[in-house]
Order: structure tokens, then sequence, then C-alpha cells
């Protein structure tokens, strides 16, 4: 059985879409080249914003700083998949009876980098596995491990919560 010519064409035109709309993607890489944990901070047990924090890379080039005196809910902490532990320094100015006091505190998080292929755009893309976060005690209270599974998501990974 021999198919009439309009047929033949139909089915080219539509093969030839298909392979068009597989081969060129849409998806443009906005995003992060890593996943970055965001960490939200509490006092008691209800989300607030800290003021007067500052926030800085440990022992990266520069002890790069992420806030300087800034009133924050949140922050972004950018693992280095080149390392399996990344700290940071955290100073709050907190007024103790009538002094302002400077608090330092150091949150380290130690984790797996896992490498994976994200898509053509992107290209390689890094996501951490938290194994254990350590931190000192001076105005931070406690920090919880919301997800160890850290991906390039705005879901919080981490929760800091001061003393009062």
């Amino acid at each position: 059985m021999k198919l009439p010519r309009y047929t033949a064409a139909i089915a080219l035109t539509v093969t030839a879409l298909a392979i068009g709309t597989t081969a060129c993607s849409d998806d443009t890489c906005n995003g992060n080249s890593s996943s970055l944990p965001l960490a939200t901070f509490y006092v008691g047990n209800s989300q607030q914003t800290i003021p007067g924090l500052t926030v800085m890379g440990i022992g990266v080039p520069g002890d790069k700083l992420l806030l300087d005196s800034a009133s924050v809910k949140e922050v972004y902490l950018p693992l280095r998949a080149t390392v399996k532990s990344t700290s940071f320094n955290l100073r709050r100015w907190m007024t103790v009876g009538s002094t302002a006091t400077c608090f330092n505190d150091t949150i380290t998080f130690d984790y797996e980098p896992v490498e994976y292929f994200h898509s053509l755009e992107c290209g390689t893309m890094f996501n951490f596995d938290i194994k254990r976060v350590s931190h000192t005690s001076h105005a931070i209270d406690s920090v919880v491990l919301l997800t160890p599974h850290v991906i390039n998501s705005r879901t919080p990974a981490v929760r800091i919560h001061f003393a009062q």
C-alpha cells in the first residue's frame, strides 16, 4: 500500500518538529552553580529579623564577608565544593544591661560534596550532604539541621536559634 504524498509530507514535518524541540532546550541557567544552604534565624520559637548581624566565611580567600551589620531573617551560607568542611563567623551586637556587647560565634558544616549534571546549559553543579553541624554558644543557643541533603532550592536547610 502506497501512502499519499501529503501523508508522507505531514509525517516528515511532525518528525522534524519532534527532533527540533528535543534538540533545542528552552532551559536557561539562571540559578547558582552550586547549592547553597539557606539558614533562617530564630529567637525562641519564632523566626525573627536579627539586627546588626555580620556573617563572614572563615578560611576562604579574603575571609568572605556575606553580611555586614545587616538586619536579616535569613542568609545563604555558601559551602566550598573543594573541601569537606566550611566555617562561618557570626557576630551579633546585643545590649546586656545598658552595655552594647559583641558576641562572636562560629558555625562549622562537615559535609560531602555531591557532583551532578544539571543540563547542557548549566553543566555540572554540586549538592551537599551535611554530615554534622557544630557551633559555639556565645549568642547562638542552638542550630537545627532541617535537611541534610542541600539542593538548589529556597527551602531552609538550617535554623539558627539565638539566645534572647
